[in-house]
């Protein structure tokens, strides 16, 4: 099995969310990158906010993470941007090693 990840990271919109995994998908951070539609429902500032929000989840490897992390707070609009990963503990052999092609880390 190798470190391959499921990485989610919000959005204001679409249009940002997309070109977002673009350009990790572009530097070989991400093998692939799927934008949806959510509403997130948090607290801020002491108050309840719900918001549509564009979720990224991106697959890559674990090792990669921290540069990842580093590329999105480059660009992203929030202040404290959602950048999390869960590790994918089990996958099709042939598609995890289709991650670790795809993926400089």
């Amino acid at each position: 099995m190798v470190d391959a990840v499921e990485l989610h990271i919000t959005y204001p919109d679409a249009e940002t969310a997309q070109a977002a995994a673009a350009a990790l998908v572009d530097a070989r951070l991400i093998a692939c990158g799927q934008v949806s539609a959510v509403t997130s429902v948090y607290r801020w500032n002491d108050e309840i906010e719900r918001e549509s929000e564009w979720l990224l989840t991106g697959k890559t490897l674990a090792s990669a993470l921290p540069v990842v992390a580093d590329k999105v707070r480059e660009t992203h609009p929030y202040d404290v941007p959602q950048i999390t990963a869960l590790p994918i503990v089990w996958g099709a052999q042939d598609y995890l090693d289709w991650i670790t092609d795809n993926v400089d880390a």
